[in-house]
């Protein structure tokens, strides 16, 4: 029988690095409102600015000295912000020689395009650019999106966590949909992987986000072989996510789907409306071990009462998503699926954890 855990899954870095995560968040946010509003100049200044402060994040978590520059660092001077900072290029190495985790050639390449732009507009006037250097600016400002994006998402996951990967990928997510230019270079990137996936049979679809076609549907594996089948459909251009379930109606047994974010589930053939929570959810069949801890929360859509049992794990009647095991919050007793560390004090998405520790 499969079981709720409390499970750590999480652990999340110190005040420090969250503020550094947030400012470098803010100015990445800046950069793209200021490419939307065609301010590419300050765009360029801002994007670098984000990109300097991102490198440093690992460096700062593994330990506050190794964002510093100069002979003698001294911890008050640090706290104070009374310090000189370490450069992009002594950022750099560090990730390589102390850390153990160079940036890639093509990273490289793509942060120092936007680097050499960036010394170009702060130390040269440019009264105005011209077609063929906006066309440059989105280009360099595309591979360096991208390659931030993975720098974050991917090589430093354990550190920006599920809440900033997520806000990082919504951000590109909006870039993408806004910029037409953006998304046929990413398409540009994505497309061995689109070719290889027509290869072995897959259908590609049009993204009704981006309007590339780059959008492609994924059975995901719930326990079901036969209705009622969870599919995920994914854009490799702008990483739009929407779920939809192949299933029987239970008043007239003719198929019908169950798309993302409906209230209610309605039959096209005898017009009846279901609720969504009773029509997916599969307790009945289980344990009512299970039953005291549903429903539970998703902290994909912040909804607090929508996962239901379904198939082999546990499916969010709202937004679709699914998840293998549901954790339970040490602190306010929620099942949800994923706690942070020290849920006991600190609480979850749900809760603001116990005041009695955090005061002290």
């Amino acid at each position: 029988m499969q079981k709720l855990i409390v499970q750590e899954k999480f652990n999340p870095p110190g005040d420090d690095v969250l503020a550094l995560i947030e400012n470098g968040m803010d100015f990445l946010d800046k950069a793209r409102s200021e490419l939307e509003a065609n301010e590419y100049k300050y765009s360029i200044v801002s994007f670098w600015t984000a990109v300097e402060i991102m490198l440093k994040v690992p460096l700062l978590h593994e330990h506050w000295s190794l964002v510093c520059s100069g002979k003698r660092f001294v911890r008050s001077k640090f706290l104070e912000g009374d310090f000189q900072s370490v450069t992009y290029d002594d950022a750099i190495t560090r990730l390589d020689d102390v850390l153990n985790m160079p940036l890639n050639s093509d990273t490289k390449k793509a942060f120092n395009a936007i680097r050499q732009h960036r010394n170009q507009v702060v130390h040269f006037y440019k009264q105005a650019f011209t077609d063929q250097d906006q066309q440059a600016i989105l280009s360099e400002q595309a591979a360096a999106w991208f390659a931030l994006n993975r720098f974050m998402r991917e090589d430093w996951v354990s550190i920006f966590g599920p809440l900033h990967s997520w806000k990082l990928a919504r951000s590109e997510t909006l870039l993408l949909q806004g910029n037409k230019f953006y998304s046929a270079i990413r398409l540009e990137q994505v497309k061995a992987d689109l070719d290889k996936r027509v290869a072995g049979g897959q259908i590609v679809q049009r993204c009704d986000e981006c309007n590339q076609d780059a959008a492609v549907t994924d059975t995901i594996d719930t326990g079901h072989h036969e209705l009622p089948v969870l599919y995920e459909r994914h854009c490799l251009v702008c990483s739009s996510l929407s779920g939809f379930i192949r299933m029987h109606c239970p008043a007239c047994g003719d198929e019908m789907a169950c798309l993302q974010g409906e209230f209610s589930v309605r039959c096209n053939k005898c017009g009846v409306n279901h609720n969504r929570y009773d029509v997916l959810d599969e307790s009945l069949f289980h344990s009512n071990w299970d039953d005291e801890f549903l429903p539970a929360g998703c902290t994909q859509c912040m909804r607090p009462g929508t996962v239901a049992k379904f198939g082999n794990g546990y499916l969010c009647t709202e937004c679709l998503s699914f998840f293998k095991t549901l954790m339970v919050c040490e602190c306010c007793n929620h099942a949800i699926d994923s706690v942070q560390e020290l849920s006991y004090i600190r609480g979850c998405d749900f809760c603001d954890g116990d005041k009695r520790y955090m005061d002290e």
